[in-house]
């Protein structure tokens, strides 16, 4: 890149999504978007997707299906952009038509300005990952300026519902179906619409019937039935099947307004230019059309619906008054659909309740500007309002809100019972904790037991409809010690010690006769072990080695530390008829031989002043259960090693 352009990589990334997204949407469907373990966006063909196995099927979110709905799905202005971001965006199209056209297009080839102020490369283009998120993100910013930084805010509220002074324990239900549009019956109470998947909340505990309902289609089957009695949510799919022309037939409206409000026996069904063709069971219907300002004739028209014929209606539509007539009285009105990802939601427009919950149409409302908000307890919505404004050339209007959840519940267990729980730095709880937490993140840290270790704090991120359960365990502080004390005796706290030899080609065999002696040293003023060869007297001699036994809990993990010690070192004393010194010791920890992972080269008396401290962290060596430590002189080793203390902890 020639010049570095101002925009943030997540602008690259947006800008990126769209155009692709509008390039591949423009050949017809060829190329769809399949998704990586990493969570990166590619479009491909099908064939192309079947030999990418690293790739599958990207399916849609909630969130997505919702902006796909609003009214403000649409790719920017050309004329209120930016010159750097058009620059971009034809950059975009123009790798994007060589690529899979082998051409520019006339309109892309016209827009190119004669030199790129910021040029960007194949490989740059290439280089720019389309996230999931970054692609479902799009238009968001756009259409939601001045709203963005509330996507995030959470107001805190009540998440308990108290009936009569108790707790109501409610659930939830997926309701997902193949088709858009059909009404969702909970207990035969109408409870919003399924647009292929619809969340329904605040379903008591209990036993329930789902059924779905929708003109010219049925269910299958026609209702299930479900218990709620937990949180994780209930999903129930239904599918809906086109009914033969035996039983239904069509209905064909003509008017004069296409924007009139349709009532089918009584029920509002949408508007005209939507509902032009009707699918209706046979029989007799009554149709009436309604819009605000405008006389219709006839008020009412009833019509026979014959299966598998179509029946017509027409109405004739004329303004309430003349040039010589006094306008009517009644105020013009329009339409205002309000629906959300969750049904229940209070509405307010221009912040007075309504009284009315979604999903609901609003008809003959009052034309004019309405700032629309919906609330429902524990949730807030996106975006936090809408702006409409409703009009003679805009009378209707569709929005919609999703609304998240802001607390879920989260429960911690510590084991031993009686641990005190802080959360985000205060004290919740001792031993258990539940209750629900606000949506994000959170610290989670213990108080001090005696005699364990206290765990590490831990991060939780707390996400809408995913409970959280954490078991929290205490560690046993773990000690063990053997050493020579300074009258001579050997102490040893939970471990077992025994002495014995090793041969070069065979392990540790205990022994009672060879093995360490325990010394007195002049010049140390102390006991020690004293390590050398096993058998004088034979050939090979052997070699002294000691052998630590000792259990560790089964919850021993790679979340805990343990520590070896040891004060050793090699005395001045050579073996006999030794000419030169050799130092060679092995210690071995389950097995592993610790001098060669730490490369232990043990000091003499005189080089350390005494007995050389070492330590090393051995946590990836322990194991639950039963573990081992060995020290042992080689057959290389001619110098007697002493060794004073050996210790474990955790």
């Amino acid at each position: 890149m020639h010049k570095k352009p101002h925009f943030q990589y997540r602008d690259f990334q947006k800008i990126k999504a769209q155009e692709f997204e509008k390039f591949f949407a423009s050949l017809g469907g060829e190329y769809q978007p399949y998704l990586n373990h990493l969570g990166e966006l590619t479009w491909m063909t099908d064939i192309e997707a079947r030999e990418q196995h690293e790739f599958f099927d990207y399916h849609e979110s909630v969130l997505s299906r919702l902006k796909k709905r609003l009214p403000f799905h649409h790719y920017p202005n050309w004329q209120r952009i930016t010159r750097q971001e058009q620059e971009l965006r034809l950059q975009f199209r123009r790798y994007l038509e060589k690529r899979y056209l082998g051409e520019i297009r006339p309109e892309t080839a016209r827009m190119t300005p004669d030199y790129w102020q910021d040029e960007i490369s194949d490989e740059e283009i290439e280089s720019i990952p389309i996230t999931m998120e970054s692609y479902e993100s799009i238009d968001w910013n756009k259409a939601l300026i001045g709203l963005l930084a509330f996507l995030l805010i959470f107001s805190a509220v009540l998440t308990y519902f108290w009936i009569t002074g108790n707790p109501r324990q409610t659930g939830s239900i997926i309701v997902e179906s193949n088709v858009r549009g059909a009404s969702i019956y909970l207990d035969d109470a109408k409870r919003g619409y399924a647009d292929y998947s619809h969340l329904l909340s605040d379903v008591p505990y209990g036993v329930h019937r789902v059924s779905l309902k929708k003109t010219g289609y049925e269910a299958s089957p026609p209702s299930q039935q479900i218990e709620i009695s937990g949180s994780e949510p209930v999903k129930v799919f239904i599918e809906m099947r086109k009914i033969e022309s035996r039983n239904h037939g069509y209905l064909q409206i003509f008017a004069d307004e296409s924007d009139s409000k349709v009532f089918i026996d009584n029920d509002y069904v949408g508007i005209l230019q939507d509902q032009s063709l009707l699918y209706l069971p046979r029989g007799e219907h009554t149709v009436a059309l309604e819009k605000s300002g405008f006389l219709t004739q006839p008020g009412t028209e009833t019509v026979t619906v014959a299966p598998g014929d179509t029946a017509r209606v027409s109405f004739s539509q004329k303004p309430e008054f003349t040039r010589t007539s006094a306008p009517s009285s009644k105020p013009a009105g329009g339409t205002l659909e309000i629906t959300s990802n969750l049904s229940g939601a209070r509405i307010l427009l221009n912040g007075n309740d309504t009284g009315k919950e979604t999903d609901h149409v609003f008809t003959d409302i009052t034309l004019g500007s309405y700032v629309v908000k919906v609330v429902k307890k524990g949730y807030s919505s996106i975006p936090p309002e809408h702006r409409v404004a409703l009009s003679g050339e805009t009378p209707s209007a569709e929005i919609s809100f999703q609304l998240l959840k802001e607390f879920e519940e989260v429960a911690i267990r510590t084991n031993p019972p009686n641990g005190n729980i802080y959360i985000d730095g205060e004290f919740r709880s001792k031993g258990f904790f539940k209750d629900d937490l606000k949506i994000g993140a959170h610290e989670i840290s213990f108080g001090p037991l005696p005699g364990y270790k206290t765990p590490s704090r831990q991060s939780v991120d707390v996400r809408p409809n995913q409970p959280i359960n954490l078991k929290v365990d205490y560690f046993p502080e773990v000690t063990l010690v053997a050493e020579i004390t300074e009258d001579g005796n050997v102490r040893v706290d939970n471990c077992e010690v025994m002495n014995g030899f090793t041969f070069d080609n065979r392990g540790f065999s205990a022994s009672s006769e060879a093995g360490p002696e325990v010394v007195f040293v002049d010049d140390l003023k102390s006991y020690f072990w004293k390590f050398g060869f096993a058998f004088p007297y034979r050939s090979p001699k052997g070699n002294d080695a000691l052998k630590l036994s000792f259990r560790l809990p089964q919850e021993t993990g790679a979340t805990q530390k343990f520590i070896l010690k040891m004060a050793a070192a090699a005395a001045e004393e050579r073996y006999p008829l030794a000419i030169s010194r050799k130092i060679d010791i092995k210690i071995k920890f389950n097995g592993k031989i610790l001098n060669y992972v730490y490369r232990y080269q043990p000091k003499t008396v005189a080089e350390a002043g005494g007995m050389e401290a070492v330590e090393w962290d051995v946590s990836q060596f322990v194991r639950p259960g039963l573990n081992s430590i060995e020290i042992a002189t080689t057959e290389e080793n001619n110098t007697y090693y002493l060794l004073k203390r050996i210790t474990l902890s955790n």
